[in-house]
């Protein structure tokens, strides 16, 4: 019994011919007498069928990678949805309780305002569900859309014949191509927080307010120009310490001043200039990159050093130039340290600083912060602050305005589950701090009129805290 050949696709305007070519210029199979007759050089450049295959396959093989890291930043985007929600009937809930405890104390008086204000909050709650419910069905839809056209572009690579594939082609690689362009859609972390406020006085007809908002207010401020006890000549990096600690790097006076709530202060003293400093909190040890130095310091609890470490492989100690600038530890206690020299990121182990790998950045990483999802939070301390994934790769581009205009310069970074905080300043006494969202939106100004705010940080209690040059400003949140 014979075997059927496989059949050749024919040419439709020469009876008989096999198209052996494809034009570029015209996206079309071709025969050899189409090479001389309708599509000729050099009007029209034309390759081999097997030679077009095989570039436009690798071509949507490019498009693919994008695509999937588009779909990986959708679903964590979902997750934080689902957790807003989660959290939002935490917090409804809390504040309905609160408004029926109130309103029981002059129940005779303000039944008709406790209702009215349960109400508020239940509308609220609405209007909320129903923009979280159209964030998550439009997460969802483009999650779809995304998965088809990728599932559709994959079979047609891999299955399709040449003639099918090469027709197709560039119906596919436009549709992959506008898909990777499309913004995520933006999800609103401030949909979450809700509290009732008290009105004062038990005897009085008004129960309250319903507050939708957050304050940031200045709790607590210490440190002046100097170089003596609770004095600072350039505070720069800080980082949360211990639940009752601070730590900052005083540059100019060479020193790191660890401060604690009650006010006390101990200092760490630095043979150079101490720029950046991150805590792991893994083992209650601080991590210190110096000015011109080729090693990372790490200190103990008590302040005496742990280790030192360099950030090149043992080969090239001594041999290449390094400029370190920034670290930041990650939740497992990974240690990450911004070299602009090089423009990467090394990542070292937090139990002897071995080096884990190196990242390649697209800017020089001065300031830098890791979030929840190892995603990589850089500052090169001009007009814009940079987000990329875990392997350096760019996904957001963050670019602060203060009243209308772009600032000159942005600082210290940092991040937790709701967002992303950034230090920024015109000039002196211009500095502000802005809350966004993961995604790069902005959510509000959490505070301003700072001297020059460089480094920033986080506490455990949910403060921030502020490296202003010459003092320490605490905020929090009520």
């Amino acid at each position: 019994m014979k075997k059927h050949l496989k059949q050749q696709p024919k040419c439709t305007k020469h009876e008989g011919e096999v198209t052996r070519f494809f034009c570029i210029t015209c996206e079309m199979l071709i025969c050899r007498d189409c090479t001389v007759i309708n599509h000729c050089k050099p009007e029209h450049s034309y390759v081999e069928r097997d030679e077009a295959t095989s570039t436009y396959k690798q071509s949507l093989d490019e498009l693919f990678s994008p695509l999937e890291f588009t779909m990986m930043d959708l679903q964590k985007s979902r997750e934080i949805v689902s957790r807003i929600k989660e959290d939002l009937g935490v917090t409804v809930k809390k504040a309905i309780t609160e408004v029926q405890d109130r309103a029981a104390e002059i129940r005779a008086e303000v039944t008709a305002q406790e209702n009215r204000v349960i109400d508020d909050i239940q509308n609220i709650q609405t209007d909320r569900e129903q923009k979280l419910d159209e964030c998550e069905k439009n997460i969802g839809l483009a999650v779809e859309r995304i998965q088809f056209s990728l599932h559709t572009a994959k079979e047609v690579t891999k299955s399709a014949s040449d003639s099918d594939f090469l027709s197709l082609y560039p119906t596919i690689s436009k549709d992959l191509k506008w898909l990777a362009d499309q913004n995520l859609p933006r999800v609103d972390n401030r949909l979450a927080f809700l509290k009732f406020k008290q009105s004062k006085g038990v005897g009085g007809i008004s129960l309250g307010e319903v507050v939708v908002e957050g304050k940031w207010e200045l709790c607590r401020e210490f440190g002046r120009e100097g170089s003596g006890p609770g004095e600072f000549k350039l505070a720069w990096g800080i980082a949360a310490h211990q639940p009752d600690e601070i730590a900052v790097t005083d540059h100019l006076n060479q020193r790191v001043v660890i401060c604690s709530i009650n006010g006390d202060q101990k200092t760490i003293p630095m043979q150079r200039y101490p720029l950046d400093i991150a805590a792991i909190h893994t083992s209650n040890r601080l991590v210190v990159v110096e000015f011109n130095t080729s090693n990372v310091k790490v200190f103990n609890s008590d302040s005496t050093m742990a280790y030192e470490f360099p950030t090149v492989p043992p080969s090239e100690v001594g041999k290449t130039k390094v400029d370190l600038r920034s670290v930041a530890v990650k939740s497992d206690g990974t240690i990450a340290v911004g070299d602009i020299g090089k423009m990467v990121l090394t990542e070292h182990s937090p139990t002897d600083g071995e080096i884990l790998r190196i990242i390649q950045v697209k800017i020089k990483p001065l300031f830098l912060a890791v979030d929840n999802y190892d995603r990589f939070v850089i500052s090169d301390r001009l007009q814009t602050v940079h987000v990329a994934d875990s392997n350096g790769n760019s996904q957001h581009t963050i670019k602060p305005t203060i009243n209308g205009k772009q600032v000159t310069q942005c600082n210290g970074i940092c991040t937790d589950s709701s967002g992303i905080y950034v230090a920024m300043l015109h000039g002196v006494n211009t500095g502000h701090i802005h809350h966004y969202d993961p995604q790069g939106g902005f959510l509000k100004c959490i505070a301003q009129g700072l001297y020059e705010p460089m480094g920033i940080t986080l506490k455990s209690d949910g403060q921030l805290a502020v490296a202003d040059h010459y003092s320490v400003k605490m905020y929090h949140q009520v």
